[in-house]
């Protein structure tokens, strides 16, 4: 990242409902986006909660790889309890396409991925799975 660039990503964690949320948006690169997994996962551990919800609806995949994204997807620490994961997509089409192929990559190796267009309906999915 240049420098004054500031990080694509923002991790938070919702007490209300017990969820962390991800904020990704721009041109993440691929170790951006693994850091913000990373963060995210390490505060679901922390706080005992089992709900992320990761907020795409800024993100550009112009430069991202079929490959990338699968590695990405595959890629989803196991976890206990394991995370229930809610993607909100992004607005432009190809990096929808990109989102929902990883995130069908997670759900084929056992995580509870699903993709929404709101962030209502995300969190309503999420706290459904309670």
């Amino acid at each position: 990242m240049k420098e004054g660039c500031t990080i694509p990503y923002v991790v938070s964690f919702d007490a209300s409902d017990m969820s962390v949320t991800v904020r990704v948006s721009g041109e993440a690169t691929h170790e951006e986006h693994c850091a913000a997994r990373s963060e995210a996962v390490l505060l679901c551990q922390e706080k005992h909660c089992s709900r992320l919800l990761v907020d795409l609806r800024g993100l550009n995949t112009a430069r991202s790889s079929t490959l990338g994204c699968f590695d990405f997807g595959r890629s989803f620490p196991q976890t206990s309890p394991p995370i229930r994961l809610a993607h909100v997509l992004p607005r432009d089409a190809k990096s929808r396409a990109d989102v929902a192929f990883t995130s069908t990559v997670e759900a084929n190796r056992g995580v509870s991925s699903k993709e929404f267009e709101t962030i209502d309906e995300a969190r309503k999915w999420l706290l459904e799975g309670a």
